[in-house]
């Protein structure tokens, strides 16, 4: 099998990537040569696959194979890599490439970190390569424009992923610089009791009560998020020196007690005795 091959990007060359993932070619039984094209500045090549039983498809798949793999591993992480400094040029160089390994993580090994999605991405994007070879009768393949007319699903799905992480990184920037705040404020706030105490009343209301149990506060007005941000303003505003949270398993949402717990830090403990 002969096929010219190409890349757009400008940073990469072609020959290199295929010349390093040869050697499981040539395990199976095929070689694969190599020759690149003057003046394409190494993006261009002309490649040959020649298997020793003669097998036209077994040559096809091998070399279907090898460009999967480029695709998956290089093309992939370069094309969000573009997407990340065109959309999202205000995050540091730091945290762009954070959320993009963080990205790829997602996309590779699932959102868990428990799935082998890489292998299926691979088999399934080599799988398209073949189509496309049989269907075409191509001999000249541009990878970036196989990409963009075989692979529009992918491309859309990388994106949403990298949308994603980046505003999840935002999120818990913004958590970070709020708590940070919080913090600052109740260090130089002078307590006005030592200690307080949050229990949750037959009502699924929030109470406090001071070290000597008496009533601090049962009320908060709103709904459920509005009430969450009263209780964390009026644990603000008192600044005890110690914070004891009774059957944390009855609050609604947990993640107000791990907000308490941010602001708070070692001043909070649990208890499950019932006030």
């Amino acid at each position: 099998m002969n096929i010219i091959l190409s890349i757009e990007d400008q940073g990469l060359e072609l020959a290199p990537l295929i010349a390093n993932r040869t050697h499981d070619a040539l395990r199976q039984g095929c070689l694969v040569s190599i020759n690149p094209i003057d003046g394409s500045d190494g993006r261009t090549v002309r490649v040959s696959v020649t298997d020793s039983e003669n097998d036209p498809a077994k040559e096809t798949a091998m070399l279907c194979t090898l460009l999967a793999d480029i695709i998956v591993e290089n093309l992939q992480i370069r094309h969000m890599v573009r997407l990340l400094r065109q959309k999202y040029c205000f995050l540091s160089e730091k945290e762009q490439c954070d959320i993009l390994v963080r990205a790829l993580k997602r996309l590779w090994y699932g959102k868990n970190g428990q799935k082998n999605e890489v292998m299926l991405c691979k088999m399934d994007v080599r799988q398209r390569l073949i189509e496309t070879l049989k269907q075409n009768d191509a001999d000249n393949v541009v990878l970036e424009g196989f990409m963009r007319f075989r692979m529009k699903d992918y491309l859309t799905a990388w994106e949403n992923e990298l949308n994603w992480c980046v505003q999840d990184h935002i999120r818990k920037k913004e958590y970070a610089e709020f708590v940070d705040i919080l913090r600052l404020f109740v260090k130089i706030r002078i307590p006005r009791v030592k200690q307080v105490h949050i229990c949750i009343d037959g009502e699924g209301e929030y109470v406090l009560l001071d070290e000597r149990l008496c009533l601090l506060q049962n009320r908060f007005s709103g709904g459920r998020i509005d009430k969450d941000d009263a209780l964390l303003s009026a644990l603000v505003n008192i600044a005890p020196l110690s914070i004891v949270v009774h059957n944390r398993e009855r609050f609604f949402d947990g993640r107000i007690i791990e907000t308490i717990k941010d602001v708070f830090g070692a001043r909070v403990e649990f208890s499950e005795d019932m006030i």
